[in-house]
Parts: C-alpha cells; structure tokens; sequence
C-alpha cells in the first residue's frame, strides 16, 4: 500500500440544483498527500463538494482534476477514489475480512492476493484477529475501523470522509480521529474530509476550508484560522470566540489600539482600516484576577460553572458580556465578585463586523 496518491483541484465549480445553488464559483487545490477538511454548518456545500470529488453528484459548471487528469465528467467508477461513509455501509450478513474484502473482489485481483491485502489492512486499523467476526459483534468504533480497512485497501487516489465519527461518542471519537490521521499519515493519502465539528477538524487537519453559503469563507491551517480569522463567521465558529464591539482609535504596524467600555486595548496589528471592526478574543485567552493593568476590563462575574478540567466564566462589563474558560484553575471566583478581564495583545484579533458571505 504505497501507491502515490493524487492531487485534486477544483477549478470555478458551481452545482445547482434548479434555482438553488449548493456550491458557488469554487476553486480548491487538495495537494497529494494532504488531508484537507471542508468544515461548515449543515447546508454549507460541504457534502456536496464531497459527492461531486466522488463523481456522485454532476457539476454544473467548472471542472475537477486528479493530478492534470480532468475526471469532470467521469463517473464514479472511473476515478478510483474511496468513500468512508457516517453510516459505516457494513454488509451485515459478510464477515469483517469479507467486507473488507468486497471492493477487491470485484477487480482482477487473486483471491490469494485479496485476502493478505484485507489482512493487512485490518491489522493496519488495529484490528487484526477480527476477520471472522460479523458487523453485529463488533463496537461502533469497531465498525468504523473495518470501513476504514475496507477504503484503504483499495489503494485509492483520493480517500473521502463524510462525517465519519458523528455516530460515535466523544471519547471513541477522539481515539478513532488519531487512528485515521495516522493511517493517512502512514499511507500519504490525499484526503478530503467532511466534518461540522471544528475540533476534530483542527485534529485531524493540514489545512482546514471554512464553507459559507456554498463558497470558502476562510482556508488555512488550525492554527492560521484559531489565532487570525478574517471575518466574524470565522472567529464564532471556529473555538467559540468573543466578538466585541469597538471603536478603533489608532493602528500603527505592529499593533491597533482600539476602545471598549472606554478602555483603551491594544490589539494585533490590522490591515483594514476602513471599515468598522470587532475585536476578538477566544474565551481560553482571557485571563480573570483581582489586579488591573494594561489591556484590562473591569467587570463583575454573572456565572460560574465548574466542569472538572476547567471553570467556565460570565464576566459583565458595563457593555459586553465575556465568556471566559480558566483552564489553570489557580484562584476560584464566585458569583457577584468583581474582577479585571484581561485581553492579551497578542491573543486578540480585529475582524471586519460585516461579512462578505452573509
């Protein structure tokens, strides 16, 4: 299994469906070997861009390209790609190495051959001493696990993810995400990966493409889109961010000093100017204290609650309302107290208040 996976561009795709447009004007390279997310919330165009990468879907307009092979009008048959599907698509009455076994048994290849490379593939996925189980006897990760294999072994082009983990509760899910990365990793497969849940997108991810209303709203790695989001959209749905309004007093090229509440707060740096601006900041970045100081907002502590790992805060200033999530636990506040929010320089980020996707 080291076959050399392809590239995928897609070149000013639009799908349409009567008056409706699902996918917009869209232009994405997938580079090989990557694992790209398209991340959004539901009817976004995520899934559809998926089903027209598979050949599952037509596209209205534009064209799809494997390496330099436009595969645009090929059916899915045609373009060897592999589908890692939400519902996991067992065959419930074939044993697991059957199932895995399945997509090979229809090709050229010896039995001899498919059954050592579906061995291998389940041994690849952890499961290895599982081949004669059926579906029923196994766990839901479990399940997934023969999917993967059955995907893998294959040898695709281009390996596809729709929402593989939302059946699966969070702690499964997080173990199952490490093991598919890994493979992926392992096998350098070009990997499109569907998902609505922006913390397994930033686990798995190389580059991560926000969807908004059938267009990119922003692309990037998890790091690029957590810390520097280019619009509002981006910074709530990616780590729950706190969008403040604000007066902006002063930019310079190192950094924006902008008002809230009538305190002045020192900012990243910003490029436009011209329009009115947000100020951001995600609510693990907030440091709460008794002590004020530069870039701090005074306030009083509206809610406490305490999950174990971490206390999450509602702090009241005269005009915003901060959530704040304390993961250092080193003081404990209490309803009513009042206290200094402070919004570190380098943690915040200034976002146009209109988005251009709206």
């Amino acid at each position: 299994m080291n076959k050399k996976s392809a590239s995928v561009k897609l070149i000013n795709v639009t799908k349409k469906y009567g008056d409706v447009t699902a996918v917009s004007d869209l232009t994405l390279t997938v580079k090989a070997g990557q694992l790209v997310t398209l991340l959004g919330p539901s009817g976004c165009g995520k899934t559809t861009m998926l089903r027209m990468i598979a050949g599952l879907e037509d596209v209205s307009s534009g064209s799809i390209l494997f390496d330099e092979n436009n595969v645009t009008d090929q059916s899915a048959t045609y373009r060897n790609v592999a589908m890692v599907f939400q519902s996991y698509a067992l065959f419930p009455h074939m044993s697991v190495l059957d199932n895995v076994s399945y997509g090979l048994s229809v090709s050229k290849i010896e039995k001899k051959e498919i059954k050592s490379k579906a061995l291998e593939g389940l041994a690849m996925v952890g499961l290895a001493g599982y081949e004669k189980r059926m579906p029923s006897e196994l766990s839901g990760g479990q399940q997934q696990r023969v999917a993967v294999a059955r995907a893998i072994v294959l040898e695709p082009d281009v390996l596809l993810f729709d929402e593989p983990l939302s059946n699966l509760d969070a702690k499964l899910r997080r173990h199952v995400r490490q093991e598919i990365r890994q493979i992926q990793q392992e096998l350098g497969l070009t990997t499109v990966y569907v998902t609505h849940d922006q913390e397994e997108a930033m686990a798995v991810s190389d580059e991560i493409v926000v969807m908004q209303n059938g267009k990119i709203a922003q692309s990037g790695s998890p790091s690029d889109l957590y810390t520097s989001p280019e619009s509002v959209f981006i910074a709530d749905f990616i780590g729950d961010a706190n969008v403040i309004p604000c007066e902006t007093v002063l930019v310079d090229q190192n950094s924006a000093t902008v008002k809230v509440d009538g305190v002045s707060i020192k900012s990243q740096a910003v490029e436009d100017i011209n329009s009115p601006l947000n100020l951001v900041v995600h609510p693990q970045n907030i440091i709460i204290s008794n002590e004020s100081g530069p870039n701090a907002l005074q306030g009083v502590i509206k809610h406490v609650a305490y999950l174990g790992s971490h206390v999450e805060y509602e702090v009241k200033t005269t005009k915003v309302s901060l959530f704040v999530i304390d993961n250092q636990m080193r003081a404990r506040y209490q309803e009513g107290d009042a206290v200094y929010a402070h919004l570190p320089k380098d943690m915040t980020s200034l976002v146009p208040v209109l988005d251009i996707h709206n």
